[in-house]
């Protein structure tokens, strides 16, 4: 089958379109048609060399909708001809979607609505598990939480507000520009202009001593902000920690930093943790499909060489509004 591959990693890693052979279909393993998928910054971070978790096989992307061609024999909830969705491989001894087809365990996929796009649906697998971790298992939301998402309308991001919003929370989000704004404001989260008002003037602003979560999606300087930001004994829940902070101001207001790696489980092989992710795909899934959640591409890149490795090499060099997806 045709791949691209990164032969490899680093600062000059670039694809290469070659012909592999996948690895045989496993005993509870579901093999895909690939027909979207999305870019996410775990897979430029390990195509240049930053996280020690890329596919051997070379092949990254672990965002995957298709159409079932063959099944493990242990498998016993999905049949050839299903249509999936799935964050399955792109990363240890799993190959990923930038391939014409692709193994996927059977405890990480779910099925795929039948309204539900291929663009829209290869996007969702990455943020859908990583949003649901922060918000149901990490920050525990419950109504009237105070919730601030640094990064309010990139990936991540804008499903974190939005969810947050869907399950009660107070919600407030920064944006970089007017565009970013509005889109927050029309979707029920306050926007801060984090580049004309500064932390401690949002707080004031807003009448209150801080929030009780803030969720972290940039790192850097928004992480130091987070500090300022959370009340006493406040949670910061961050997905961007490859950083060096002053943990002075958190010490001082008691303040928990929690990192989260959503890819651990499929890395490590968790089953239990992959089941439990499987609902949390299968829910925000259904929550898109539905139209209470509306989910962003801000770019749509073509299966094609010269595309996606220019994809991956601008991807960090900008901030983002939603998803880049990946079609066939």
């Amino acid at each position: 089958m045709k791949a691209f591959v990164v032969e490899q990693y680093g600062k000059d890693a670039a694809l290469t379109e070659k012909d592999v052979t996948l690895d045989q279909t496993g005993n509870y393993d579901l093999k895909i048609k690939v027909e979207g998928t999305s870019l996410n910054p775990l897979d430029t971070k390990m195509f240049f060399g930053h996280v020690a978790a890329a596919p051997s096989t070379g092949i990254l992307q672990g965002d995957v909708t298709g159409t079932i061609i063959e099944i493990g024999e242990s498998v016993t909830s999905f049949s050839v001809g299903d249509h999936v969705i799935a964050f399955g491989g792109g990363l240890g001894n799993r190959s990923g979607a930038l391939a014409e087809q692709m193994l996927v365990p059977e405890q990480m996929a779910v099925h795929r609505p039948e309204h539900l796009d291929v663009a829209t649906a290869g996007c969702l697998p990455v943020i859908s598990l990583t949003a649901m971790e922060v918000l149901k298992e990490r920050a525990a939301v419950y109504p009237g939480m105070q919730l601030y998402v640094a990064g309010g309308t990139g990936g991540v991001g804008h499903l974190v507000g939005q969810l947050a919003k869907h399950y009660g929370c107070d919600v407030t989000a920064s944006a970089a520009n007017d565009e970013k704004a509005t889109w927050l404001d029309e979707h029920g989260i306050r926007p801060h202009r984090y580049r004309e008002e500064s932390a401690e003037q949002l707080l004031k602003r807003l009448g209150h001593d801080g929030f009780d979560v803030i969720i972290d999606t940039v790192g850097g300087d928004h992480l130091q902000e987070s500090f300022i930001l959370a009340k006493e004994r406040g949670k910061i829940i961050s997905i961007a920690t490859r950083t060096t902070q002053d943990l002075t101001p958190m010490h001082s207001k008691a303040l928990t930093l929690e990192a989260v790696f959503v890819a651990l489980p499929l890395l490590k092989g968790k089953e239990e943790e992959m089941l439990r992710q499987k609902k949390h795909l299968a829910e925000v899934v259904q929550l898109v499909a539905d139209g209470v959640i509306d989910l962003v591409i801000e770019e749509h890149v073509s299966r094609e060489i010269d595309a996606l490795n220019a994809a991956y090499h601008l991807f960090d060099q900008r901030s983002h509004f939603g998803k880049v997806s990946i079609t066939t």
